[in-house]
């Protein structure tokens, strides 16, 4: 692992030193990538120590081997989400490739001039989306402009009839549909009993605006969906 990072370090001295800011400023966002050949990995840890590195894939005798185009020292943090190199195969924990995200295992083959060579690769499924971000997607989808906007705003604002229900909104010219999802969250609060009295209470149960939306419509089912994920997203589900 120290030879590693020696050689890294060298390489780093006689590559291109502006990639230093270009990769470690620009890239974390996304730990790897695989386009025209070239597999960029924006952090692999030798140790306690980061690099961002430019491979280059050639296909040797069947083999996929994989050569340091570019090198640069990054800031450590820890190596959540960076490849990691472990003296003998580096590896990385997810890239895209082709529309398919793949693990890799590279192993060090030649230390001069570096080489890997592809040992092992897996299919790692795609990370199941948080409660909040889905019920964020089907609020923006299905709800704010669909329900929120076209029928409650028409009494649920600051000044208007439903002024102390709780439940207020804004209309879009004067917020956005993020407030309105907090309000919805905000109401909530953890209690199923909020959101078993909203979805009864649009289909005009004790409800001063009346019947908004049929059970079972999809409005409704929509609208049960959406407060089902905020519930278990405030839960910690």
């Amino acid at each position: 692992m120290n030879r590693l990072n020696q050689l890294l370090k060298r390489m780093i001295l006689s590559l291109c030193l502006p990639l230093f800011s270009v990769f470690a400023y620009a890239s974390y966002a996304q730990e790897a990538t695989f386009i025209d050949n070239v597999l960029t990995l924006s952090k692999a840890t030798v140790g306690e120590t980061a690099y961002a590195l430019e491979l280059g894939l050639s296909v040797n005798q069947g083999n996929y081997d994989f050569g340091v185009l570019a090198a640069a020292e990054v800031p450590f943090t820890n190596t959540d989400g960076a490849s990691i190199f472990d003296g003998s195969v580096l590896r990385v924990p997810t890239v895209d490739v082709g529309g398919t995200n793949y693990s890799l295992d590279l192993a060090l083959i030649s230390g001069d001039p570096i080489t890997f060579r592809l040992s092992d690769y897996a299919e790692v499924a795609a990370p199941t989306p948080s409660a909040l971000a889905q019920a964020t997607t089907l609020f923006g989808d299905s709800i704010e402009t669909q329900i929120v906007q076209a029928k409650c705003t028409v009494c649920h604002k600051v000044g208007l009839i439903a002024n102390n229900s709780g439940l207020l909104f804004v209309s879009t010219r004067d917020g956005s549909a993020a407030t309105n999802l907090s309000a919805f969250a905000n109401y909530l609060n953890g209690s199923e009993a909020a959101r078993t009295r909203i979805l009864s209470m649009v289909t005009g149960v004790g409800h001063t605006g009346g019947k908004q939306m049929e059970v079972g419509s999809d409005l409704h089912q929509n609208l049960g969906e959406m407060l089902r994920l905020l519930l278990e997203h405030q839960a910690g589900i």
